[in-house]
């Protein structure tokens, strides 16, 4: 049967928070013990003291008994030792006294088994959670308690207040180190500590009851044995009989005195019986006559709280009806927004088709730079092929050449051996001469040799007529093939002109080739971005239409919505201006460029025409270098617009903060306008404390049940009251921390705007986070808003209440009326209960003790109000201050358009200027011919307009580094702003503690006062009637106890709000550290920028000097 009974319990209590929080320090048994064995693991006292070391490693270290083995005293000892270095632990390191009972390790070691074993278990958990807490380790215990889950989390923190913030549990001593002690201070303490004294003189009283009924119990025990050893024929000596009958003597006489005093005290006793009997008769007559009173009253009461309830029930539905129809009437006025907002839909739809057209045209281009690149691969391949001919060609004109010298030099040899045979032939016709000369000499007798030399010569002139035929078909044949190389020659001659013209055709094509290479990358890279720009069209789309969606639902932030659109598109008007002004500049630069080229090229046509193609060379490389610079131009432009498009938005997220303050304003005129009812509300509660002062005066005098009645009724009412008032501070609290909130979330964007401001060409993904986060922040401002709305409405719910209560007030002052005349009748049977009174006297010191606590309580609450008036004057100054920066915000931001729009003005007289000097420049020539016949000076023309150029410079640069400084100045005055914001909402944090813990304390007093009124609703024995009337009064307190609870999680919520603050400050700090690196990477990168500048005034001068020689 016992375990039966027992085994509930155990699962109860090993699944309690405390049993679950020792498990985190580790494994009872072994991680898969039962329910049983972990209990016996915990009861044994081995783990705890184990616990205990953890907590406080440098205790002294006692023998523990590791094996109990289900012995009582070896538990016992353990347990004993744990509850010293416990008990050592508080009042050494903690300095604090436990003046909470200590755990009964007698009943632990003996009867673990028990409901009363558990509930000195729970108090040795109990008072080492209250250590681990409060030691040093206390952070890794506390992270531990926080892996936990929530109820237990939330239930654990509970027995944490209960050891800590209790006095009754325990008492700190650290006040006794404190010099100056304030009031509000000391009369708690003092009302401890006699609290705690009259606890202690009740314990000695009982504890010397206790001794005195022991120490007769010891006599009586001795006087027995001394008895039976006289009685028993014992063989003992003489001596010692003769003392034992000494002894027996006089403890005779001492019992026959004492019996003597019983007697009379029981004669006494029988007297005072039959008095208390005829008393008690007496009592009960009267009693029975209360209880019909009683009973006529309840009934009564009972009638007039149905009828009250009826009221209220009736009131509450007045005040819907009057809410719905109000709400009725918004939503009418909301109707006729919604043609304007379709329109505006309709518009937004608009501009996403231009958007669309926009992409489709730019996917065109896109695909024709594709089909260029296309074509740029065939003409490549055309190149390589021509090259190959070119190389062929090459080869053949060697080979050519190799052959016409071959036949020059046989040419040669041949027209050297035709000039061997003219000489042989005249030399032969000399000698034919001599001979005929000398045949006339001697004829006959020289017939043979004449005949013999004739026919030697004719051979010979034979021989020679076929060689010089031969020679002659030679000739022919050389002649022939000098022809054909002089035709070949021709041809090397107009195949040199076709590969000259051919190479200067594949260097055209090779420029053209890298030309359309750098299209391409640029293609390429506009490709890039135009994939870009279409992902980010395509979130923006995405995001369009779920603000459509958001708008036909939330209508109000639909309009703000489109009156940033406006503001956006009319932004983006001003950038395309922009956008055109630097297109205008980049053509000035290339303008510049190309006189630099020209001047360059007229220089050198004067020397030669090699160095010309040399410099041509080298002035196309700056040609592609420049065209590069101008693609990384074209991309640093389209990622400002990117930008500045993004600065649109957050300054339309900026608009937002501002109506969402305004909303703010409006809700905190409401809360003034509830503040001043609940001053009246005050003031009646004060008339409320002198009635019941009177109304004390004259119940002391009547019943104590009617006391006890009167006192219940007094302490519901405050206690309604109380909790009515904390749900008001709590709902300030959550409206303050709420706009600490929004001003936070307002001071993250302004610093963003201001980094986006400044750092347009290095935060480009930075900035788009930030767009994402805040976002994100408008939809949880949204979701604050909803929120703010429905605390107002919980609000004006509260007041509706406080209103019922002021006339139940009037109500109970009607029964005070009724109750004095009743007093009259009453003072009648004073006398006889006046015995009763006596003991009824004591708990009517408790009670008054408690009053004067809660009156205690609600001076300290209507202090802390008053503190709570003074921070809302401070939140309103801080919130005009904020308005005030706003309003220097928006005359800054006029004044940088302004800026702007003279620059653009200046930039636009620059290009003007720089028009007039290319016209001029090229009028120059033309009337360079008539300025030297007129006879005017070009330098000092051209003098005078360096000039002029040099102070426009001067006024642009002067103009540019006045607005960086004013930037500059605005910003470091922000970021002081931030500063000191920063550390208004570190000592709003501090002060919400403060008032966490004075809420703290008001629950446990709450907690104490359920307890006292459970304690006097045990107590006597009613009827039932009254037993009705107590399941009542046990249901408000029921209720009571479940606002206590919610008050417990709004406590825990505030917690949490708290580490998130803190967690906020620290990001804005780091958020301040990256300001300040970035601020300072700014400022280096304007002295760049002013050294960019210098050196474009030094080019301008060198290229209008340039000029100047050119025109000379």
């Amino acid at each position: 049967m016992e375990n039966e009974i027992f085994t509930p319990l155990l699962e109860q209590f090993m699944s309690s928070p405390l049993v679950t929080w020792v498990k985190t320090f580790g494994p009872l048994a072994g991680g898969n013990g039962t329910n049983l064995e972990e209990y016996v693991v915990l009861v044994d006292g081995v783990y705890l003291n184990e616990v205990m070391l953890q907590i406080n490693p440098k205790s002294a270290n006692q023998r523990i008994n590791k094996k109990v083995n289900n012995d009582a005293s070896l538990r016992i000892q353990n347990l004993s030792i744990l509850v010293k270095q416990i008990k050592t632990y508080y009042q050494e390191n903690l300095q604090q006294l436990i003046m909470m009972s200590l755990p009964n390790v007698l009943i632990i070691g003996k009867n673990p088994f028990s409901e009363p074993g558990t509930e000195e278990v729970k108090k040795l958990l109990l008072l080492l959670l209250g250590c681990a807490v409060q030691c040093q380790k206390k952070e890794e215990f506390i992270e531990r308690i926080q892996g936990l889950d929530f109820d237990t989390r939330a239930a654990v923190a509970a027995h944490i207040q209960e050891v800590t913030h209790n006095h009754e549990n325990v008492f700190d001593l650290q006040w006794m180190d404190v010099i100056v002690l304030t009031q509000e201070y000391i009369e708690p303490l003092l009302k401890n500590m006699a609290l705690h004294l009259k606890r202690l003189i009740d314990e000695r009283d009982e504890h010397s009851e206790t001794i005195i009924e022991l120490s007769e119990e010891r006599d009586c025990l001795r006087f027995l044995p001394h008895a039976s050893a006289a009685q028993s024929p014992c063989g003992s000596p003489g001596m010692k009989r003769t003392e034992s009958r000494q002894h027996l003597s006089v403890e005779l006489a001492d019992a026959k005195a004492k019996i003597r005093r019983l007697r009379q005290e029981l004669e006494e006793k029988t007297e005072q019986l039959l008095d208390c009997k005829q008393e008690l008769e007496q009592m009960e007559a009267e009693l029975k006559r209360l209880q019909q009173e009683n009973m006529n009253l309840l009934s009564d009461a009972r009638s007039a709280r149905v009828y009250r309830d009826e009221l209220d029930a009736l009131r509450e539905k007045a005040i819907r009806v009057d809410k719905l129809e109000s709400e009725v009437s918004r939503y009418k006025e909301r109707l006729h927004d919604i043609e304007f907002y379709k329109a505006r839909v309709e518009e937004l739809k608009e501009d996403n088709q231009v958007l669309l057209e926009t992409k489709t045209m730019l996917e065109d281009q896109l695909e024709g730079t594709r089909a260029r690149s296309d074509k740029l691969h065939e003409l490549e391949k055309e190149n390589l092929q021509l090259k190959a001919k070119l190389h062929d060609m090459e080869m053949e004109r060697d080979m050519d050449r190799k052959k016409i010298e071959e036949l020059m030099e046989e040419n040669m040899t041949l027209e050297m051996a035709q000039k061997q045979s003219m000489d042989e032939s005249l030399h032969l016709g000399w000698e034919l001469e001599q001979i005929n000369r000398t045949t006339e000499l001697s004829e006959v007798p020289q017939k043979s040799l004449g005949h013999e030399v004739n026919e030697l010569t004719s051979s010979r002139l034979l021989k020679l007529e076929m060689e010089n035929q031969s020679l002659l078909k030679t000739v022919e044949e050389l002649q022939s093939a000098v022809g054909s190389v002089e035709g070949s020659s021709s041809k090397i001659l107009k195949m040199e002109k076709e590969n000259q013209r051919l190479s200067k055709t594949l260097e055209e094509l090779e420029n053209e080739i890298s030309q359309e290479k750098q299209s391409l990358q640029n293609s390429q890279n506009l490709s890039k971005d135009l994939m870009k720009e279409k992902a980010q069209l395509e979130k923006t789309l995405e995001a369009l239409r779920e603000n459509s969606e958001r708008q036909i639902k939330l209508l109000e932030q639909e309009n703000e919505h489109l009156n940033q659109t406006v503001a956006s598109l009319r932004q983006r008007s001003q950038i395309s201006a922009e956008a055109r002004m630097k297109e205008i500049e980049k053509e000035n630069k290339i303008l510049h460029e190309s006189i630099k080229e020209t001047s360059s090229k007229l220089n050198k046509i004067e020397f030669e025409k090699k160095q010309i193609r040399k410099e041509l060379e080298h002035y196309k490389e700056k040609g592609e270098r420049a065209e590069e610079l101008e693609n990384e131009l074209h991309r640093l432009e389209k990622e400002n617009e990117l930008l500045q498009k993004k600065i649109t938005n957050l300054k339309i997220t900026c608009e937002k903060i501002e109506a969402l303050e305004q909303e703010n304003s409006d809700l905190e005129t409401e809360n003034r306008k509830l503040k001043k009812t609940l001053d009246s509300l005050k003031n009646l509660t004060f008339q409320l404390e002198s009635l019941e002062k009177e109304n004390s005066q004259l119940d002391e005098e009547n019943l104590e049940l009617r006391r006890t009645i009167e006192s219940l009724k007094c302490t519901s009412i405050k206690v309604a009251q109380l909790q009515l008032e904390n749900k008001e501070l709590e709902s300030e609290k959550e409206q303050l921390k709420k706009s600490l909130e929004l001003m936070k979330a307002s001071f993250k964007k302004t610093e963003r705007l201001e980094v986006s401001y400044q750092g347009l060409d290095t935060e480009n993904q930075r900035l788009q986070k930030a767009l994402e986060n805040s976002n994100k922040k408008i939809q949880q401002l949204e979701s604050e808003l909803q929120d703010l709305e429905s605390e107002n409405q919980t609000l004006q719910k509260s007041l509706e209440e406080l209103k019922i209560s002021s006339k139940r007030l009037e109500q109970l002052e009607k029964e005070n009326k009724l109750l004095e005349q009743e007093t009259s009748q009453l003072e009648k049977d004073k006398k006889q209960l006046e015995k009763e009174n006596k003991r009824l006297r004591q708990q009517a010191e408790i009670k008054d003790s408690t009053l004067e606590e809660n009156n205690v309580k609600i001076s300290n609450l209507e202090r802390e109000n008053k503190s709570l008036f003074k921070e809302i004057v401070v939140y309103k100054e801080s919130c005009l201050r904020l308005k005030e920066l706003e309003k220097e915000n928006k005359e800054l931001v006029k004044r940088a358009t302004i800026d702007k729009k003279t620059l653009v003005t200046l930039r636009e007289d620059l290009v003007n200027e720089k028009l007039k000097t290319q016209q001029m420049n090229n009028d120059l020539e033309k009337l360079a011919h008539e300025l030297e016949k007129i006879g005017l000076n070009k330098e000092r023309l051209l003098h005078d307009e360096q000039s002029s150029d040099d102070s426009r410079y001067k006024l642009l640069e002067s103009k540019l580094e006045s607005t960086l400084k004013k930037s500059l100045e605005i910003k470091e005055e922000k970021i002081a702003a931030l500063e000191a914001r920063l550390e208004e909402s570190t000592n709003l944090n501090q002060q919400l503690r403060q008032e966490l813990k004075t809420v703290k304390k008001n629950y446990e007093a709450l907690k104490q006062r359920q307890e006292e009124e459970r304690m006097v609703q045990n107590s006597p024995p009613r009827s039932g009637e009254e037993n009705q009337s107590v399941n009542k009064w046990e249901k408000e307190n029921q209720e009571t106890t479940r606002e206590l609870l919610k008050v417990k999680d709004r406590l825990i919520e505030v917690e949490r709000n708290n580490a998130t603050l803190q967690a906020e400050k620290q990001a804005l700090k780091t958020q301040l550290k990256q300001l300040e690196t970035q601020n300072s990477n700014l400022q280096a990168q304007i002295l760049a920028l002013q050294r960019q500048t210098v050196s474009l005034q030094e080019q301008n001068t060198t290229l209008q000097t340039q000029n100047a020689k050119l025109q000379v």
